[in-house]
């Protein structure tokens, strides 16, 4: 089964097919889109200013918007594989210039997700291993529901930092609003806050939605637990719930983000590469037996993002204490950053954890992946 079946077809079908962009998220589109299941071909990569770009991405030349003028076909669909803010302002330029056909598949965008779970469903079949979705393992479930309320408990993480106060924070009844660092702001914007009882509040800046994991860790005692974000949500249903409680299934994942030309490098670019030897000697001293599936990950070229899941909660409880061990040495280590963003280190590294520890577990836990919204 694969998804985005419309927007697949409408690119087989067209006479021409380009990108707009030649970053890190064109670098990604293309690779993928040019490989199994679709194959596509990418006559070229458009940019507003060819100053500050390469020539060439993955073999695609790269041409500025007046050029493409005269060389891409006005029918042509162009791929938009940016960051989700230059959306409306590519679009707005693309039409300037008479190119009406095109979709984003901006970094975030839930089409952009599900054609990276195609992806992964050719090339790990390739490798003969499965890759499992929540809805296809679910579809033969049936059953009536375990005893005892609430049976799923996903937390959705919020701060008082949020960008979008009319964000969609919490639409389905299993998913509980958490305030994250609350020790660090006076407004209280949860009923649940991750500064009650055993905590680490304190350390949201560097750590993130950690903080709200941290609590989940030690104080939730549901059957299922979880964590998304108060923009990111899995996307689920009631009747999937139910079914998932009388499954066999122990973890659920994110469908996992491409990295090309490996994870190592793309985090070396978009971060503080110095924090990812430190993240390697911390497996090697604190969990050596992990240190080859770190070195797997680093090599590869996908991980599992946004620090989410939803699994059995003694499965949950065994990834926590194995987690945060490494993330106090990495702390311990690592140099604070001036940089807001960068000095959320331990959550991107987190990232890049999880996927270690299940990537480790992969035939201990049945894992399953899962679409998620980015609702913007």
């Amino acid at each position: 089964m694969y998804n985005a079946e419309r927007t697949i077809k409408k690119l087989k079908e067209s006479r021409q097919v380009v990108i707009f962009g030649a970053g890190l998220v064109a670098v990604q589109v293309a690779n993928c889109m040019m490989s199994r299941p679709y194959q596509l071909r990418i006559d070229y990569c458009i940019v507003t200013d060819m100053k500050e770009n390469l020539n060439y991405i993955t073999g695609i030349p790269v041409i500025g918007l007046e050029e493409a003028v005269y060389n891409v076909r006005k029918d042509a669909v162009i791929l938009i594989a940016t960051m989700e803010k230059h959306r409306n302002s590519i679009q707005d330029s693309l039409r300037r210039y008479g190119f009406s056909n095109s979709i984003p598949v901006t970094f975030e965008s839930d089409l952009w997700s599900e054609l990276q779970g195609n992806y992964y469903r050719e090339h790990w079949l390739m490798g003969e291993k499965p890759y499992l979705t929540l809805e296809e393992e679910l579809t033969e479930v049936s059953g009536r529901n375990p005893v005892g309320k609430p049976i799923v408990r996903i937390y959705t993480v919020r701060s008082h930092m949020d960008k979008s106060e009319g964000a969609e924070i919490s639409c389905h009844h299993w998913e509980i609003p958490i305030q994250a660092g609350a020790s660090l702001s006076g407004r209280q914007i949860c009923g649940i806050r991750d500064n009650i009882g055993d905590n680490i509040s304190y350390k949201n800046r560097q750590y993130c939605e950690l903080t709200a994991l941290y609590w989940i860790w030690k104080h939730d005692h549901s059957d299922y637990t979880g964590l998304c974000h108060y923009r990111r949500h899995f996307q689920l249903d009631s009747k999937i719930l139910e079914a998932l409680v009388c499954s066999d299934i122990d973890v659920v994942l994110t469908i996992p983000i491409l990295n090309f030309p490996s994870v190592r490098e793309v985090y070396r670019h978009d971060h503080v590469e110095k924090d990812w030897e430190i993240m390697l000697e911390a497996v090697r001293k604190l969990a050596p037996e992990y240190l080859a599936a770190a070195i797997e990950l680093q090599n590869g070229n996908y991980y599992y993002g946004y620090n989410m899941l939803i699994a059995r909660k003694e499965i949950l409880d065994r990834y926590c204490e194995w987690l945060f061990p490494i993330l106090d040495y990495c702390e311990t280590h690592c140099e604070t950053k001036e940089d807001a963003y960068q000095n959320r280190y331990i959550g991107f590294l987190a990232e890049r954890l999880l996927s270690v520890y299940f990537r480790s577990h992969v035939d201990e836990y049945k894992i399953v992946h899962a679409r998620k919204h980015f609702t913007g």
